[in-house]
C-alpha cells in the first residue's frame, strides 16, 4: 500500500510553512496520531509523518533564518507599533507570528480574512488546528479552513482533505477526504496531488484509476512534494502498460492549474 500523508502540516510546503509546521510541527503531529489512536510507532502513517516534518522543519528553518528579532517584552509602545504598521494581509500576520506576537497576528489575519484574504483565513484555521499559537479547537480550525477552501486556497483544501482523511474534528470520509484532495490538486497543490493519487491507486474514496494516479504522482513531484511522490511513481511504474504510462504523462504535461 502507498503511504498516505498522515498530518496536515504539509499542504502549504510551496508557500511557506502551515502554524503547524513551525518549530516542534513533526513531533506533536506523530504524537497526536499516537494518542489519537490512528498510528502505532512503527506505522507508515507515523513513517510518512515524519518524513514530511523533516522537510518542513528545512522551510522552517531556511524562511526564518532572517527574521526579525522577537519584541522585548512589556515593550507596549514597540509592539503597538509594528502591529500598526504590519499589512492586513496574511503575509503581515506571518511577520508578526515570526517575532512571537501570537494575537496580534490572529488579529490582522481576522481582519486580512474579513476582507478577503483567502490566505489569512487558512492561516487562523492552521492555528486553531494545531494549538500552538492559541487554544486547540478543531471547531474553529474547520470553521476557517473551510472559509479559506470556499475562497479559492489550495493548502485548506489540502488540509480538508487529511481531517476528514484521519478523521481530525469530522468523521473519517474517504470519499469527501477524496473531493477535498482533488479540488485543493487541481489547484496546483503538491501535497493533495499526492494524496489523491494515491487514492486513485488504492480506489478509495474514488474510483480506482491509475492512470489519473500517475498522472498526480508527477505533478506532485515536480511540485516539489518531498521524498513520496517520486517513491510512488517508481513504485507503480512498473505495473503499467506503456500505454497506461504514456496516458499519465501526457495528462500530466497538459495540466494547467485551476
Amino acid at each position: 500500500m502507498t503511504k498516505r500523508s498522515a498530518d496536515t502540516k504539509a499542504a502549504s510546503m510551496e508557500n511557506g510553512p502551515s502554524l503547524q509546521g513551525l518549530a516542534v510541527a513533526g513531533v506533536l503531529a506523530l504524537g497526536a496520531l499516537i494518542w489519537v489512536g490512528m498510528a502505532d510507532a512503527k506505522s507508515p502513517a507515523l513513517d510518512a509523518a515524519s518524513g514530511e516534518a523533516e522537510a518542513l522543519e528545512d522551510t522552517y528553518a531556511a524562511e526564518t533564518a532572517d527574521a526579525p528579532r522577537p519584541l522585548a517584552e512589556g515593550d507596549e509602545d514597540a509592539i503597538a507599533r509594528v502591529v500598526r504598521e504590519a499589512e492586513r494581509t496574511e503575509d503581515g500576520g506571518f511577520g508578526l507570528y515570526k517575532r512571537g506576537l501570537y494575537p496580534e497576528a490572529l488579529m490582522v489575519w481576522e481582519e486580512a480574512a474579513e476582507a478577503g484574504d483567502a490566505g489569512a483565513a487558512y492561516r487562523i484555521g492552521a492555528a486553531y488546528m494545531d494549538g500552538q499559537s492559541v487554544s486547540h479547537s478543531f471547531d474553529e480550525g474547520l470553521k476557517w479552513l473551510r472559509r479559506a477552501a470556499d475562497m479559492g486556497d489550495g493548502r485548506a483544501m489540502g488540509d480538508l482533505g487529511s481531517a476528514y482523511d484521519w478523521g481530525f474534528g469530522v468523521e473519517q470520509d474517504r470519499a469527501e477526504a477524496a473531493k477535498w484532495f482533488e479540488q485543493g490538486a487541481l489547484r496546483g497543490h503538491a501535497a493533495s496531488q499526492y494524496n489523491v493519487g494515491v487514492l486513485y491507486e488504492e480506489g478509495e474514496g474514488v474510483e480506482k484509476d491509475v492512470v489519473k494516479a500517475y498522472m498526480y504522482y508527477i505533478l506532485s513531484n515536480e511540485n516539489g512534494f518531498p521524498k513520496y511522490p517520486a517513491e510512488a511513481i517508481e513504485a507503480l511504474t512498473p505495473k503499467l502498460t506503456n500505454d497506461q504510462i504514456k496516458k499519465g504523462v501526457d495528462a500530466a504535461r497538459a495540466f494547467e492549474p485551476i
